[in-house]
């Protein structure tokens, strides 16, 4: 599975001052399309539209409510959305965020306007942000889940290997093609056959199935 080719960015909310405040200061900064969606409007997308969506949800007024609605809409359009939490309390526990299908980024209640910006520009590009505290949670987490499981024997090439180690750094697939002088096709179909082999579905997953591995960089 590769990096998803985003189009939009979908703000899941309500009609409020503060989510067109938001809306309003994201497109000066980003360079994809940008909406407000209320959450019954998110069925009367197709299904590649929401592949090609990047949803922020507000964490402050995401209820259990909320995300079963959310989460059934997605099921029954056969789908696998991305996400993006933001305004998430900083002692949030892991727990809390295994129930988003393919989570990329998290911001919190103390992250200023511009590193929101910063961040939703790497996201765009194919990376995931999480703070390192985060990743060093998700990663305990992972491998706490993993300690009773058989280790599988998963032959990569040396080419799927190198990739795997680049993308375990935080470098998005057009930086891994221009490191490896291939183009970002090839990266794509390296990872994919790689997502194959170690059997996730996502970056996240990828990303902490090759910290269990040895692919030690980002947080070493």
């Amino acid at each position: 599975m590769s990096r998803k080719s985003y189009t939009r960015l979908a703000l899941v909310s309500d009609e409020s001052i503060q989510s067109s405040i938001l809306k309003e200061y994201l497109v000066k900064k980003l360079t994809f399309s940008i909406s407000c969606i209320k959450l019954d409007e998110i069925s009367k997308l197709s299904a590649r539209q929401i592949e090609e969506t990047l949803f922020v949800l507000d964490s402050a007024g995401v209820t259990s409510k909320f995300s079963e609605k959310y989460l059934s809409i997605m099921a029954d359009k056969e789908v696998i959305p991305s996400e993006i939490l933001i305004n998430v309390c900083t002692d949030i526990k892991v727990d809390e965020l295994k129930k988003w299908p393919n989570l990329v980024g998290v911001f919190y209640t103390s992250d200023s306007l511009e590193l929101l910006s910063e961040g939703l520009l790497k996201i765009q590009n194919g990376e995931l942000w999480f703070s390192r505290k985060l990743c060093q949670e998700l990663i305990s987490e992972y491998r706490s889940t993993q300690a009773n499981i058989p280790k599988m024997s998963v032959e990569l090439t040396t080419r799927e290997k190198e990739i795997m180690q680049l993308l375990v750094s935080g470098a998005s697939n057009s930086q891994i093609a221009e490191s490896l002088f291939v183009s970002e096709n090839t990266v794509k179909t390296h990872l994919h056959n790689v997502f194959k082999k170690i059997k996730v579905k996502n970056r996240l997953q990828a990303f902490m199935w090759a910290k269990n591995h040895t692919f030690n960089s980002l947080l070493s």
